[in-house]
């Protein structure tokens, strides 16, 4: 049976109760102003930060997927980034969703092209962001809902929140699409070196 495949950052507990915190500031904005809010937030539980989209693969492919995943990442060491402030993405004038910008470092864009390259010269056929943008989607927008606000009564939801992450770990993880949302659980986890 096949499954659904994706290589994730995955957040600490403090971190995804202040996302959590904004998420429900988000939707009370909207509900204020509109009686309704056209955004579906992601269940705390599952707020991550997605480096590759592999796609669903058999058992077999997964244990080589484990071994690819190990070596790309096994000579990378852990390393601090910011998540920068929160917003409509990919832009305000046609958003799909709400999302957490993270801090393009050095280290976490070699992370993420040491992945994606390794995936890829191993032939999977991985979903491909041609501009990685990392980011943790809070909340998917409602298109037919979110269309019957005036654009100049669209709420303001942008906000600094400079929120420090320590990235000690990436995880496999399985991606199940329910009724109330779509689900993940942890298949494996790879520490990256600590830094001296």
């Amino acid at each position: 049976m096949k499954k659904r495949i994706f290589i994730a950052i995955n957040l600490g507990e403090k971190i995804k109760n202040n996302l959590a915190e904004n998420q429900k500031e988000i939707e009370q904005k909207f509900y204020y102003s509109f009686d309704f809010s056209p955004i579906k937030m992601i269940k705390k539980e599952s707020l991550h930060c997605t480096l590759l989209f592999v796609g669903e693969v058999e058992d077999l492919e997964l244990m080589e997927i484990f071994d690819i995943t190990e070596k790309a990442v096994e000579k990378l060491e852990n390393f601090d980034l910011l998540i920068n402030d929160i917003n409509y993405g990919p832009n305000k004038e046609n958003p799909k969703m709400i999302w957490a910008n993270l801090e393009k470092t050095k280290e976490l864009m070699q992370l993420q092209t040491n992945i994606e390259r390794a995936i890829l010269n191993n032939g999977y056929n991985a979903e491909i962001d041609k501009k990685y943008t990392p980011h943790i989607t809070l909340g998917r927008i409602t298109q037919w809902q979110f269309k019957k606000i005036n654009p100049e009564e669209i709420p303001d939801i942008g906000k600094d929140i400079g929120l420090g992450l320590s990235i000690k770990s990436i995880e496999i993880m399985e991606s199940f699409i329910k009724k109330g949302g779509s689900e993940y659980c942890i298949l494996k986890s790879f520490p990256l070196e600590k830094n001296n």
